[in-house]
């Protein structure tokens, strides 16, 4: 597992670890779904488990279970003024209308 992401994100990341000590420091990265604009990847802190793979930079410890991680691969995490967006190297496709109020 690899996960690719900038400076920026890796200070965002470390402070929102900071702020949380009464939460797990490790990060999971998880297919959330998808929406009108496509696959939803969200980042949780969590405990590791036995199923999951793992990935450190930069003393930030990312996790994924690992079957999510065979259908998705390596992960890109972007830093936006309203939170973070995840990239998949193996991104799933949305086709047809998923019920956002949009598609009528």
């Amino acid at each position: 597992m690899k996960v690719n992401l900038p400076q920026s994100a890796i200070d965002l990341l470390k402070s929102i670890i900071e702020k949380n000590k009464d939460k797990p420091s490790t990060i999971r990265i998880y297919f959330a779904g998808f929406g009108c604009s496509g696959s939803i990847f969200n980042l949780a802190l969590d405990e590791k488990k036995e199923s999951d793979v793992e990935y450190f930079v930069d003393d930030l410890h990312f996790i994924m279970d690992r079957l999510e991680y065979e259908k998705f691969k390596d992960v890109t995490i972007m830093e936006t003024p309203n939170g973070f967006i995840i990239y998949v190297d193996n991104m799933p496709k949305v086709e047809g209308c998923h019920g956002c109020s949009g598609c009528n």
